[in-house]
């Protein structure tokens, strides 16, 4: 049976069927097919399985332990197959510790990571998906019920070409994702010097986020440049239910044992000439306004940032748009500032 008929077959189900062809048929690529021999174990540790299981062919026998009210040890078997003239697959789900999970003939199977499958089903029950897909880049990263909670809290607002939806100079008080419309970013110096373009979304981009976490004003003008959609998170909103899971924060001592295990590396997100002027020996220099385009790519998504500024406001701005991208980072509490270590360039 080939992917596609797989998938059609699997939405039949009652556990798949939540899910449409194109979310099943993508964790099913991500689901690796493996065999197994007459005997040998598909799960056999303390915690017992931890997958969901797709037989293809084949037999497994399925053994739970477990202790009884009375303290004495049970037992439970049962066997699933797949047999010839039968139906083409049969399903074995996660299951508790203390299973066992052995091949009595040779097996071919699907194993599914049950965190993947549960996330899945957990936004098709919050109607999560009413969104389109790029939308929720960033929601995948939080908690269901925080979804459930920031989805309550949303508002759209339309908008039309030239709008401004935000101004530089003025305070934060809202986050924006664009449901759908395309929109430019424009910055000036401190000297007031004629904008620059610096930016383009789309649908899917969102913006908003480095006043509310810096605590500061506006760095940039974001102005409409079609009709649109966005949708829009009050600053508490944002600052109560999207800063705690995406902003975690470390202080300076676990920062530096971390950097010299290895387990991370720094990144200052202030700009070159902050960078130049006094460092944290080793960091890098990647600017906070390069993090929502080509600074991005530069960073490894396999390894953990420990990002900092002056004071830890603009590198929260920066862990949360790393985060929001899939790259897991620290801000430094306190930024260099409060930094009691070597520092490279240092005039002071």
């Amino acid at each position: 049976m080939d992917l596609a008929e797989l998938t059609v077959r699997l939405r039949s189900t009652t556990l798949f069927s939540p899910l449409d062809e194109v979310q099943l048929r993508a964790l099913l690529e991500r689901s690796p097919r493996r065999t197994a021999q007459v005997g040998e174990w598909l799960a056999d540790v303390p915690e017992g399985l931890r997958h969901h299981l797709v037989l293809l062919a084949g037999e497994v026998e399925a053994r739970r332990l477990w202790t009884g009210p009375d303290g004495t040890e049970r037992s439970s078997t049962r066997r699933v197959a797949v047999e010839v003239g039968g139906p083409e697959f049969a399903i074995l789900g996660a299951g508790g510790s203390g299973l066992r999970v052995r091949a009595t003939a040779n097996t071919e199977y699907l194993s599914i990571d049950t965190d993947d499958l549960d996330d899945l089903l957990g936004w098709s029950v919050l109607g999560a998906f009413v969104l389109p897909e790029p939308h929720l880049k960033l929601f995948h990263n939080l908690p269901l019920e925080t979804v459930a909670r920031a989805i309550n809290r949303l508002t759209e607002l339309r908008v039309a070409p030239g709008e401004s939806i935000v101004r530089q100079g003025e305070s934060g008080d809202n986050y924006y994702v664009i449901l759908e419309g395309e929109a430019e970013v424009w910055a000036s110096s401190a000297a007031g010097e004629v904008s620059t373009l610096v930016n383009r979304l789309a649908d899917g981009d969102s913006f908003g986020e480095e006043a509310l976490l810096a605590e500061s004003s506006r760095t940039a003008t974001v102005t409409m440049t079609t009709p649109g959609r966005l949708l829009v998170l009050s600053k508490a909103d944002f600052i109560a239910l999207l800063q705690p899971p995406m902003v975690a924060e470390v202080d300076a001592a676990a920062a530096r044992d971390m950097v010299a295990l290895g387990v991370a590396k720094l990144v200052d997100c202030r700009h070159p000439i902050e960078h130049k002027a006094s460092r944290i020996t080793g960091a890098r220099s990647v600017p906070l306004d390069s993090l929502r385009h080509a600074g991005v790519f530069a960073l490894d998504p396999d390894t953990t940032y420990v990002v900092y500024c002056d004071t830890g406001r603009r590198s929260r701005a920066a862990a949360f748009l790393l985060h929001e991208r899939g790259i897991h980072a620290l801000s430094l509490v306190g930024g260099i500032t409060h930094w009691p270590y070597e520092i490279e360039g240092s005039t002071v």
